[in-house]
């Protein structure tokens, strides 16, 4: 009896190696076909448009207000960020659908700078702007003046005792020149204000830095009061202290043309002595049918002959 379990359990084995049929390695009866999967890839926000500081601008503060569009397309933005000089500067900029102002977190240096806007989605992607460059200065445009009227001189708003209290230009030129160096591109103005009437006159700055002011009719004789003014394309200013011009009064002189050819003229004889009587000297002058123009030398002739009779009835008679 203690032998029957095993020769149970060799039957068992060997109907499952021999009577049973091998099983292939696998799924039983597999089902073929295919299953579609379907994702979604979320887009890019539209791009937003830079507005101010203009590209190219030139500008006058440290701490410039950056404006913009914001992105309005299907895909949502979640917030905005400011670039300047290539590094991130402002992050979590409020979304908005209408025109976004920020500024930056300090104070900008002098000289060239850039910025751009990035827009960030609520998934993950995001668009950038353009990027603009602008430039600050904050200096004051220089002002030198070189001639006034054909002299030379050097006024300098940079050294103000280059021009003294009631400094004053003396000239008969009554369209004189004035000119000189400021920052290249600066838009200048001249006034000069005198006793009842000013004037106004503009020049703008080469690149070499030179100007020039002249007016363009013959100003008044009269001493004016002149005034230059120099603002860059910044906005930055800069007023020369006042200085005087005299111009003096010229008088002119008319020229009467004569006619071509003159007409011919026949002097009488002058047979007059020392009792000759006017009207008898008068008579032998042909005033009446002379040209009016002709008239005066006659007249100077007169003169001289009543002179040299006059001076012989005073000379007393010889012995």
């Amino acid at each position: 009896m203690s032998r029957l379990p095993n020769i149970t359990v060799i039957i068992f084995i060997i109907f499952i190696t021999v009577i049973l049929p091998p099983k292939a390695a696998g799924v039983e009866n597999p089902v073929s076909g295919s299953t579609a999967v379907t994702a979604t890839v979320p887009g890019e926000p539209d791009t937003p448009a830079l507005i101010s500081p203009a590209n190219n601008a030139t500008i006058s503060s440290t701490a410039p207000t950056f404006i913009f569009n914001p992105s309005l397309g299907a895909v949502y933005v979640d917030h905005y960020q400011l670039f300047l000089d290539g590094g991130l500067n402002t992050n979590n900029i409020p979304a908005s659908t209408i025109t976004i102002a920020t500024n930056a977190l300090t104070a900008l240096t002098e000289g060239q700078h850039t910025w751009m806007i990035k827009a960030l989605a609520e998934y993950g992607t995001s668009r950038n702007s353009a990027t603009w460059t602008f430039t600050i200065d904050t200096t004051a445009p220089l002002i030198l003046i070189n001639q006034v009227a054909g002299q030379e001189t050097s006024l300098s708003s940079l050294d103000l005792t280059t021009i003294p209290a009631n400094l004053t230009f003396t000239t008969n030129q009554r369209q004189p020149i004035i000119a000189g160096q400021s920052e290249a591109n600066a838009q200048l103005t001249l006034i000069l204000t005198g006793q009842t009437i000013a004037y106004t006159l503009t020049a703008t700055a080469l690149a070499d830095h030179t100007f020039s002011f002249q007016p363009s009719a013959n100003l008044n004789p009269d001493t004016y009061s002149v005034t230059v003014v120099s603002t860059d394309l910044s906005g930055n200013t800069t007023t020369l202290p006042d200085f005087n011009l005299t111009i003096n009064f010229v008088p002119t002189i008319t020229l009467f043309n004569l006619p071509s050819p003159l007409p011919a003229i026949t002097i009488p004889e002058l047979p007059f002595g020392p009792m000759t009587k006017l009207a008898e000297i008068f008579t032998a002058f042909p005033f009446t049918s002379a040209c009016p123009v002709l008239v005066w030398p006659w007249l100077i002739i007169l003169i001289l002959i009543l002179y040299i009779l006059y001076l012989r009835r005073r000379r007393p008679p010889q012995p």
